[in-house]
C-alpha cells in the first residue's frame, strides 16, 4: 500500500494535534501573501515544466548528509529535473555565498539542509521575491521559508528519554550531551525536563550537561572519558543529541575498559553507522531512526505539486505550519535492519513495504545497511 494512505500512528496524530493547537490563531493566513512568515508579501513560487534545484549542505560527512543527497540526485532523476548542488559549505560565510550562486543563477528550487537558517534569513526573502521556491530539509523553520519535513525533535528526545529512565528502572544517574548550535538541542532539552521530575522518579539524576561546540567531536570523547574517570559504573547511562556524538562517547567508554552494562549511550539519527555499534555489543545500544529519504520524497512532492502542477500553497500539502512531522524508529539490538538490507527496511511499521518493488523507495541507487561509504 502506498505509504501516503497507511494510517498514522499515535505518536504522529498527538504530535499534529498539538502542533495545529498552536496554529489555530492563524488558521485564517493567506499563503499568497504569507503575512505569517514575512513582513511583506511574497509571491507564489514560479511555474515550470522542469525544475532546477540547487541543494545546500554544509558538509557531506554525516550519514544523514549522504543518505540525504543520494534521494536528493535519486528524485531529480526521477522526475527529469536538473540539480545543482553545493555540498562543502561549513561557514556561514560559505552558506551565504552558496545561496547567493542559486539566485545569481535563478534556481527554481532551493533545498537546504544542516545550515545556519538565521544567518540565511535575508537571502530566503530575497529568493522568494524572485519568484524561486525555498525548501527546508530537516532543519530550523524561517520567514519565507515553504515548507519543512522531519521529525518532531522534542517528541523524540522525551521518547528516548523513556527509554533509558524504563531500562534503568527508575533510578541511577544519567549525562546529557547537547549542543545549542542546532535543532536537535530541541531533543535534549525535552529528556533533560524528564530527567530532573522530583515527583515522577526522585531516584534519577541528571548529574551532567554539556554543550558542544565546534570542535564536538573531541568533546564527545573527552567528556565521555573524564566521567567515566569521576563516576565509574555510578554513571549509568548517557542521552547524547545525536548519533555521532554518542558513537564518540562509546568508543571513549569502552577505552575505559567498562561496557554497556557499566554505561550505556544512546543517540538519535539512526543508519548503518549507528547500527554497526548497536550490533558490535559497543556500550551505544540504542537510537532512534530517522526516514531521511522520506522527507526529501515529501519535499520533492511539494515542490512538484507548487512549481509543476501550480497548485497553491494554500490548496497543496504543505499545513498550515509548513512542518511536515514524520516517524522515527526506536532501533535496538532487537530489531537492526540486517546487513545488506535496504536502509528503508527499519521502517517497515510506518511506510516500507517490501513487496512494493515499484515503490519510489526502490528507485535509482538506494543506501544498504552496511555498504562501503
Amino acid at each position: 500500500m502506498n505509504y501516503f494512505y497507511k494510517k498514522m500512528s499515535f505518536l504522529s496524530i498527538i504530535t499534529v494535534l498539538l502542533v495545529f493547537c498552536l496554529g489555530v490563531a492563524v488558521l485564517a493566513q493567506d499563503y499568497e501573501t504569507e503575512t505569517i512568515t514575512s513582513k511583506e508579501p511574497l509571491p507564489q513560487p514560479r511555474v515550470v515544466e522542469k525544475p532546477t534545484v540547487g541543494f545546500l549542505v554544509t558538509d557531506l560527512t554525516p550519514e544523514s548528509a549522504i543518505r540525504g543527497f543520494r534521494a536528493v540526485k535519486n528524485e531529480v532523476e526521477r522526475r527529469g529535473w536538473e540539480l545543482i548542488s553545493e555540498t562543502n559549505a561549513k561557514t556561514i560565510d560559505q552558506q551565504r555565498s552558496a545561496f547567493e550562486n542559486f539566485i545569481t543563477f535563478d534556481v527554481d528550487c532551493i533545498y537546504i539542509k544542516d545550515t545556519n537558517n538565521e544567518a540565511l534569513k535575508d537571502l530566503v526573502i530575497e529568493a522568494r521575491k524572485r519568484g524561486i521556491g525555498v525548501y527546508n530539509f530537516d532543519i530550523e523553520l524561517k520567514p519565507g521559508i515553504i515548507s519543512n519535513v522531519t521529525q518532531a525533535n522534542g517528541v523524540v528526545g522525551a521518547r528516548m528519554a523513556y527509554f533509558i529512565i524504563d531500562r534503568l528502572n527508575q533510578e541511577g544517574n544519567v549525562a546529557v550531551m547537547n549542543t545549542n548550535g542546532h535543532i536537535l538541542r530541541r531533543r535534549c532539552y525535552a529528556a533533560k525536563g524528564l530527567f530532573t521530575s522530583p515527583v515522577d522518579w526522585p531516584n534519577l539524576h541528571l548529574v551532567e550537561w554539556v554543550d558542544f561546540g565546534e570542535n564536538w567531536q573531541d568533546e564527545a570523547y573527552s567528556n565521555a572519558a573524564a566521567w567515566c574517570d569521576k563516576y565509574g559504573d555510578d554513571l549509568d547511562a548517557i542521552f547524547a543529541g545525536w548519533d555521532t556524538s554518542g558513537i564518540f562517547a562509546s568508543k571513549a567508554i569502552a577505552e575505559k575498559g567498562l561496557t554497556k552494562d557499566d554505561i550505556f549511550v544512546t543517540g538519535i539519527d539512526g543508519g548503518t553507522f549507528a547500527y554497526e555499534m548497536i550490533r558490535s555489543g559497543s556500550p551505544f545500544i540504542a537510537t532512534m531512526s530517522q526516514p531521511f529519504e522520506l522527507y526529501v520524497k515529501k519535499s520533492f512532492d511539494i515542490m512538484e505539486q507548487l512549481q509543476v502542477e501550480g497548485v497553491p500553497i494554500q490548496e497543496s500539502m504543505v499545513p498550515t505550519w509548513r512542518t511536515i512531522y514524520e516517524d522515527p524508529v526506536l532501533t535496538t539490538i532487537d530489531n537492526l535492519p540486517e546487513v545488506g538490507d535496504s536502509i528503508h527496511s527499519v521502517f517497515e511499521a510506518t511506510y516500507y513495504d517490501p513487496d512494493d518493488k515499484d515503490a519510489w523507495y526502490n528507485y535509482g541507487k538506494q543506501f544498504i545497511v552496511g555498504e562501503a561509504r
